[in-house]
């Protein structure tokens, strides 16, 4: 019984799982067309251009909150980083879609 639970413990690995957001992206497109699916090919691709948006907003964030001189990283300074890093366009309708979230989470 110990040999089962040692070999089960060497086995286990420490890999951290891939973060994905193919679940929100399936969702998004369910919402806009409910008979439409998308390839695993695309999902990756979809995935990816999410994962770098994020980065640069993060990223643009932290210089606001440096440049700043403060310690914290609030709603504010992604909102200005949203501003500089997304098109015009693009931005004002994260800034609403941005407000109205933060709204409904405090609330």
């Amino acid at each position: 019984m110990a040999k089962k639970s040692a070999s089960a413990a060497a086995k286990k690995s420490n890999r951290k799982p891939k973060r994905s957001w193919s679940v929100f992206i399936n969702r998004s497109l369910k919402a806009l067309k409910k008979n439409k699916s998308m390839s695993s090919k695309l999902a990756k691709i979809v995935n990816s251009f999410i994962n770098d948006q994020f980065q640069r907003i993060a990223s643009e964030a932290a210089n606001l909150v440096r440049a700043n001189k403060k310690r914290t990283l609030g709603a504010r300074e992604v909102q200005t980083a949203v501003r500089l890093v997304l098109p015009a366009d693009l931005a004002k309708h994260a800034m609403a879609e941005g407000t109205k979230a933060v709204k409904n989470a405090s609330a």
